[in-house]
């Protein structure tokens, strides 16, 4: 699911003169699909990542987590960067970073490289991902127009979940796993030079508000210093290697964002938004969407790969189904919710729910067709239904003027919720199976992870639910009709 700007739109002269806007939602598209594919790539390949690097546990974890800490802490501070010093200036320099970080983890000869340069890919992606959709928005006005411009974005940010796994397979398998990163390096080069060919920096006057560093860094420190206590935790238990104390400086920091936030002039939240129910309530439908979209993909290319032997092409293929449903799902949620689907988010919750508990029942020999398909083709169509309609339902209930910060607030939940199913569920599979493979993976492990993303899809339809009659009733309350949104 590629992030909804926090942001509204930007100045109509985004465009040098005669650039067609299509060559906008070009690159918008594209570098929505390089972050996409970024966080479905990099999972195919993990296995032979740990091998040749010798990773343990927790530091293949990171491998995912460093990314998806840093996109989602660092959403909401890029998005109102964006705001306040222009479109082209922040996605040129979100290209730049993701590129050159791509080229760092691909030459990484450890541990401390690669998780390192990680984390700086995941600064860039933050600011690629609060930049793609204001794009569309500065440069297409309101009508048909834009819906068909946003339509087009949203499917090309479902079919990189769909081919990220396909394309991680192919390249681990015949380039190395080194050719992950590197396939973002001559895309992030070319998409460099058409935004600096096509866009011109904002030009204005008088004094900008100034960037809340402080809410910044002390959101991101919390949610750092907690994501890294369930890594700790993973490799000595909870109540051990300093864990309890992280887990209470991650609680204090996050007392101090909210303290912040009270008495900053220009918060990055106000906190007052939080008194709708809807916010609430889809904040938690998109953080358990996160955390079982992220983590269903990275367990099933660890049993495919660890368990059932597969080689890295074929488990990319394996998972393809998955992703074909999921896109295939994502974009039919709209032409259904038209149509008068009321509870699409729920549905999809109980369907992604059945094929998780289905795959916790994975037996040791199992065959694909009989014990593996069917399961992910209905996570495939759960997580699918969930994602536009689950956005759609939280956003419309909205007032026009909080528009901009839910939208930011509903993409750092989805990312977080992304890197802390990761580490959660890591540290299940490791409590419930044996130690010496990712994340304690065994197939024991693994069934217990599969049954918590149940869990987390059930915990996501409930709360969906709360979302339904607050949606219906927006029309009549003046809210403002939300943007789509894609995977």
């Amino acid at each position: 699911m590629p992030a909804l700007p926090a942001a509204a739109a930007a100045p109509p002269s985004l465009l040098h003169p005669h650039v067609p806007r299509a060559f906008a939602l070009l690159i918008a598209c594209l570098c929505s699909f390089m972050v996409v594919m970024d966080g479905a790539i990099v999972n195919v390949a993990l296995p032979s990542i740990q091998r040749e690097l010798h990773l343990d546990p927790a530091q293949l974890q990171w491998v995912v987590d460093a990314y998806l800490l840093m996109l989602g802490g660092l959403m909401l501070l890029a998005a109102r960067a964006s705001d306040l010093y222009g479109r082209k200036p922040v996605l040129m320099s979100g290209l730049l970073v993701f590129t050159l970080a791509s080229l760092a983890a691909g030459k990484a000869d450890g541990a401390a490289m690669l998780l390192a340069a990680r984390a700086v890919q995941g600064c860039g992606a933050a600011a690629l991902a609060t930049s793609t959709l204001a794009v569309i928005v500065a440069v297409y006005p309101q009508g048909r127009a834009r819906a068909r411009a946003i339509s087009l974005w949203a499917a090309s940010s479902a079919i990189a979940s769909a081919l990220g796994v396909v394309a991680g397979g192919v390249l681990t398998a015949w380039a190395g796993w080194r050719w992950v990163m590197f396939v973002n390096v001559p895309i992030g080069v070319a998409l460099m030079a058409g935004v600096g060919l096509s866009m011109q920096a904002a030009r204005g006057g008088g004094p900008r508000p100034r960037l809340d560093l402080a809410g910044a860094l002390s959101i991101t420190g919390a949610i750092g210093v907690l994501i890294y206590a369930c890594g700790r935790a993973l490799a000595g238990g909870w109540g051990a290697n300093g864990v309890p104390a992280m887990l209470i400086g991650s609680l204090v920091l996050g007392a101090l964002f909210v303290a912040i936030e009270r008495r900053t002039a220009q918060p990055l939240v106000r906190l007052g938004i939080f008194a709708l129910r809807n916010v609430r309530f889809g904040n938690l439908v998109v953080l358990c969407l996160g955390a079982a979209l992220t983590s269903s993909s990275l367990f099933l290319s660890i049993v495919l790969q660890q368990v059932l032997a597969y080689p890295a092409l074929d488990a990319g293929l394996a998972l393809l189904p998955m992703g074909l449903a999921l896109a295939v799902a994502a974009i039919a949620s709209r032409p259904l919710m038209d149509a008068g689907w009321r509870r699409l988010p729920f549905c999809g919750a109980v369907l992604g729910a059945a094929g998780f508990l289905w795959l916790a029942a994975l037996p040791q020999a199992a065959h694909y067709a009989n014990h593996v398909l069917g399961p992910i083709l209905l996570i495939g169509t759960g997580l699918g239904l969930m994602l536009m309609s689950s956005a759609h339902a939280a956003l419309a209930g909205v007032p026009a003027a909080d528009a901009g910060l839910a939208a930011g607030l509903f993409n750092t939940a989805r990312q977080l919720g992304a890197a802390l199913g990761v580490a959660l569920l890591s540290s299940l599979a490791h409590a419930f199976g044996t130690a010496g493979t990712a994340g304690g993976s065994s197939l024991a492990g693994c069934h217990a992870a599969f049954a918590g993303m149940a869990g987390l899809s059930l915990v996501a339809g409930l709360a969906s639910l709360r979302l339904g009659s607050l949606a219906d009733d927006a029309r009549t309350r003046g809210a403002v009709q939300p943007a789509r949104t894609g995977a």
